[in-house]
């Protein structure tokens, strides 16, 4: 499975409100439809303040935080693809829309939005800034999605430089991972490492003269990348039910522990996650499928 996050930023024209209308309301209408796709959520962070929500938690979990982390996105989209070949290809249009000639290529299958909702380069034509970034992920608890609100946590982490990467991602696989797995009410936990390749996500996807690939782009790309290694994605019925989950004494001593040990930074980010096309990891259907 292909797996990739695309970090972006609102036009200063909008409010954070108006990118998530615009985004969700439109936008992923036509994003949706990209040829291939088998999973499509965007993650919008929330308007809630989690440090003052979680209180006196907030500081016992939480570690490093880079300053004005939020400053940078207002979202995440996350796709899901059977390959890079698929990914890199999704952009090719398909016979989707029905008329009186049949199923024909929609001429506005893509969208002109981009320039008026997201963050644009100056002087570039309207390419707009992003940080795509690649995604291997590990399910530690089947999502279970249930038909009201959920509350979204995406735990960011980066790696203490005095574990190697191979220790690393062996502590989180199986050590973090099934003991925060353990966790009483939760309702999905999906680990995710970050790509080295900081233009995994983009090489083949866009064109090569894009910003993305200039000095400017590939320097914006690699501090935003240097800020994180892995990011987890939990799902929990409440706030309440994470705070009382997290600081569960037959947990929360070993979860800190471990935590300490293999991050040299933790954060959280609440996000609301707006499921536009259903994640499916199974092998892929013959047949049309959103």
């Amino acid at each position: 499975m292909f797996k990739v996050f695309a970090f972006l930023k609102r036009n200063a024209r909008l409010t954070h409100d108006e990118y998530r209308a615009g985004h969700i309301g439109y936008h992923s209408g036509h994003s949706r439809r990209m040829k291939g796709m088998r999973g499509y959520c965007v993650n919008v962070w929330a308007n809630r303040d989690l440090k003052q929500a979680l209180g006196p938690l907030h500081g016992a979990i939480t570690r490093g935080e880079p300053a004005g982390f939020l400053d940078q996105w207002d979202g995440f989209p996350c796709v899901h693809f059977d390959s890079r070949a698929t990914w890199v290809g999704s952009s090719e249009p398909e016979k989707t829309r029905a008329t009186a000639d049949g199923l024909v290529v929609d001429p506005d299958r893509t969208p002109d939005d981009g320039p008026h909702l997201f963050d644009v380069v100056p002087d570039s034509g309207g390419q707009f800034r992003s940080n795509h970034v690649r995604l291997d992920e590990h399910v530690m608890l089947p999502v279970e999605r249930v038909e009201y609100k959920q509350v979204k946590l995406v735990q960011f982490f980066r790696r203490n430089p005095a574990v190697s990467e191979d220790a690393f991602s062996a502590g989180v696989l199986t050590r973090h991972g099934p003991l925060a797995a353990r966790m009483k009410g939760l309702n999905g936990y999906i680990a995710n490492f970050r790509d080295r390749d900081i233009d995994a996500a983009i090489t083949g996807f866009y064109a090569a003269d894009d910003w993305r690939f200039t000095g400017e782009g590939r320097a914006a790309r690699q501090a935003f990348c240097g800020l994180w290694d892995g990011a987890n994605e939990l799902w929990f019925d409440s706030l309440d039910a994470f705070r009382a989950a997290r600081a569960d004494p037959d947990i929360a001593p070993e979860l800190d522990a471990l935590e300490r040990h293999l991050f040299d930074a933790v954060w959280y980010v609440e996000v609301d996650e707006s499921v536009i096309v259903m994640p499916n990891r199974n092998p892929a259907p013959a047949f049309y499928y959103r």
